[in-house]
Parts: structure tokens; sequence; C-alpha cells
């Protein structure tokens, strides 16, 4: 039996859509727009949270090219022409002061993330500096607010932790949190110096979010291909039977991915992509 169409693209963007200089080469940019004339919907799935995302579609001119976001690592899923969100979770605040309380233990506070859909409030909450998180807080002033206490960001729509620094010190970072009931996920995020741990509850990962953007349209996991290259793309990549990984990726998600492709810089989504979709 042939196997069924594909209905949907879920991509990663950073070091998978995007060359590591955050641009968009042009085979991948012609790649959503076959998926596009193929009736095919693409979905973003990032770490990133709503604000940074929105820009990056306004900048490289996306929105016309891009049905669905899957953000903060499926703590979000949004439709992008509706400015619809199709399913939200929050961040337990007792988690999130647990989370911190462990991370102070090792001299460390991390940043919180939250949910601006309008882009009117701050959704980068800080506390102290920490690492190289001073590089995160400085390229998002605009949406920047120091607080005193966490305690103060009850009744924020909040969505994620994290942590900029080298890898030694995130991995060491993570540590201090086991046993909480939350994911960390390492990766390196080419517009932040160094590398990224993120920290969302337990559960919460892209596939969770694939999972209820698929239930939403009536669909299954085996109507998706999923790309990916990073920790944070490992469940998506282990629990969507077409799923590929960019020759760039890390070597936990090349070891999960059914195939792999070529390198981000060489347009190996569009590969992908085109090799699916003739």
């Amino acid at each position: 039996m042939p196997p069924a169409p594909i209905r949907i693209v879920i991509t990663d963007i950073d070091g998978t859509l995007l060359a590591d200089d955050g641009s968009l080469p042009d085979a991948n940019r012609a790649a959503l727009a076959h998926c596009k004339a193929k009736g095919v919907k693409v979905c973003l799935a990032t770490g990133r949270r709503w604000t940074t995302c929105r820009r990056l579609l306004d900048r490289l001119e996306l929105s016309g090219l891009i049905d669905y976001c899957i953000l903060n690592n499926g703590m979000l899923v949004k439709e992008v022409a509706g400015d619809r969100i199709l399913f939200r979770r929050d961040f337990p605040l007792e988690l999130l002061v647990g989370c911190a309380d462990r991370l102070n233990t090792a001299g460390l506070d991390p940043i919180v993330l939250g949910h601006n859909p309008d882009g009117s409030t701050a959704d980068v909450f800080h506390r102290r500096d920490a690492l190289l998180n001073g590089d995160f807080i400085g390229k998002n002033a605009d949406h920047a607010r120091r607080v005193e206490a966490w305690r103060e960001l009850e009744g924020e729509h909040l969505v994620e932790l994290v942590l900029i620094g080298e890898r030694s010190d995130l991995e060491a970072a993570a540590r201090t949190l086991d046993g909480l009931e939350v994911e960390t996920a390492i990766l390196r995020n080419t517009y932040y110096r160094e590398y990224m741990l993120e920290i969302t509850p337990r559960g919460v990962s892209k596939l969770l979010g694939a999972d209820q953007l698929l239930g939403h349209l009536g669909w299954e996991r085996s109507d998706a291909l999923a790309i990916g290259d990073s920790d944070n793309d490992l469940a998506l990549l282990q629990g969507i039977p077409l799923s590929i990984a960019v020759a760039n990726a890390d070597a936990k998600a090349k070891a999960v991915a059914r195939e792999l492709t070529g390198s981000n810089a060489e347009g190996g989504f569009a590969q992908a992509v085109f090799r699916h979709l003739p």
C-alpha cells in the first residue's frame, strides 16, 4: 500500500529552515511556495515565543507561506492567518518558583518568558543577571521587565524558562532541576551567544503541539512530515512516522530521525520537501 499523502510539513526554524545567519535560503523559500501550491499546510515548530516568531515572519515576508506555529516547544499552537490560539499551556507559578529556587542554589537565575499576543506588554522577565543572560535581555530590551520576586508574575501567561551560556554551565544547571516536573533541552541558537537551556513543564514538547494541531485538523501523525535538528526536536522526530534530520543536526536528532537530508545552509529543508512532495 502506498504511503498516505502528506497534508502538513512541521519544521523547526533555527538550524533547519534558516541558514546560520538567520536568512532563508532561496531553495527553502521555493519549497514553502511549493507546499502552498500543492495545498499542503506548513507549521513552524520552535522554542521561540510569539513575539520573536512574528518578527521573523515579518522580516522574511513569510506570513502567506506559514499556516501554523507551535511556540515555546509546545506550550502554544497558533493559527497565523486567523491570529487564533488553538492550544495553550501555562507554566504553573509554583513549579516556576521551584525551578528558580533550585537554580539559585547554583548561583543562577533564569529568564522567564511569557506569551505576548499583540506586542503591547512585556514578555521577558528577569531578576538577576546570570551567565550570558544579558545578551538575551539586551536583544529583547523592548519587551523586557525586571522583577524583584517571581511571585509578581502571578496572573501572567508564563510559558518557558531559559538560560544562556556555555554548554557545560547549562548542563550543570539542568542537573540542578533533576526530580522536578520539567523538561529541559540545550540547543545552539545562532541569534544569541553560545547555547540556550530551555525549561518547560513535564510532558510539553513540540510533539505535544503537533498532536494538538493534528487533532484540531482531524488528521493523524501519518499525515505529517517533520524536520528538525536539535534536542528540542527529539520527541517530534521520534513521534512522527516520516521524520527527517538535516545534515547539521545533533547526533541524537540524527539517531531518531527516519531519514537524513542536506544541511540547513544548502537547502536541506527543500531537498526533503521535494523528495516527498514531487
